[in-house]
């Protein structure tokens, strides 16, 4: 089911080709990991967007992330784009010890753009301070795809 969604955001990607980065854009997609599920990133200007994930690892999860881009500090492909971006959110279930834990989240990930679709591929790893009466800290890694909606 998840390389069906994927391959249905990859084959959409050539229907409308879009700037994606700007202010207002909306992206929504597959995220594989933990947790694995639901992706969407809502775009506040070019550098910064909110994004939001639906986890269905082990337990339900809900999670929201404030994120940095940056467009400059990686060397750019021949074709498409490379941003590194940082992030900070909460997280609410899916915790590594419980259904219902509240945890901070700090995000580092790297995306690729597709040249002339408006399709990112990203790969992020992500700290989670989990606050409950068994507070930890624990690393969560994913892969994910987001089409863009004009």
């Amino acid at each position: 089911m998840k390389i069906l969604l994927t391959l249905v955001c990859l084959l959409a990607a050539g229907l409308n080709p879009a700037a994606a980065q700007t202010s207002g854009a909306i992206g929504a997609g597959v995220v594989v990991g933990n947790p694995t599920g639901l992706t969407a990133k809502f775009w506040l200007s070019e550098g910064h967007a909110l994004d939001l994930g639906l986890g269905f690892s082990e337990h339900v999860s809900i999670y929201g992330d404030y994120l940095w881009h940056s467009w400059s500090a990686l060397p750019q492909p021949a074709e498409g784009r490379l941003p590194g971006y940082l992030g900070l959110g909460v997280q609410i279930g899916d915790s590594s010890r419980h259904d219902s834990g509240l945890g901070l989240r700090a995000v580092a990930g790297l995306a690729y753009w597709l040249p002339r679709n408006p399709v990112e591929i990203f790969l992020e790893a992500v700290p989670v301070l989990e606050l409950s009466d068994d507070t930890g800290l624990h690393l969560s890694a994913a892969l994910g795809v987001r089409y863009y909606f004009k």
